[in-house]
């Protein structure tokens, strides 16, 4: 992903730290500094609750592979499950009151940009070509 995703931006959206896919199996070395260790060749979970949804998004910035789940905060199946490969980028916008992530894709991929809007409510917009 160019540029790789912030670290900072993420934990600020999420509101939490990310899990990282090896936690159980490894307690983190002296060197280790959050999901940067090896970043951008790991893959994190970032998790958070908003509006009654659960929102999970997986990441893996240097092979271009996010994976985005929704589903109801009270349990049950995935309302939104989406596998992404080729992610140019990711990233959050903070216009007019809303907190949004936002995944982009190269041009010229039809699935232009994806955001997720998490506060003030859940909200899923994609935007597609069909010229490309």
């Amino acid at each position: 992903m160019e540029p790789v995703p912030s670290y900072e931006d993420l934990v600020w959206l999420f509101e939490t730290e990310p899990i990282y896919a090896d936690a159980d199996r490894e307690p983190p070395g002296e060197d280790r500094h959050g999901w940067r260790y090896p970043w951008p060749y790991t893959s994190v979970t970032f998790r958070a609750v908003r509006a009654g949804f659960e929102v999970e998004l997986d990441i893996e910035a240097g092979y271009e592979q996010v994976r985005l789940r929704l589903r109801s905060a009270a349990g049950g199946p995935d309302l939104v499950h989406l596998d992404l490969s080729g992610v140019r980028t990711v990233g959050i916008e903070r216009t007019n009151g809303c907190e949004l992530l936002r995944v982009d894709f190269p041009h010229p991929a039809p699935a232009a940009t994806l955001r997720l809007r998490m506060k003030p409510e859940v909200a899923l917009q994609w935007s597609y070509d069909t010229t490309s």
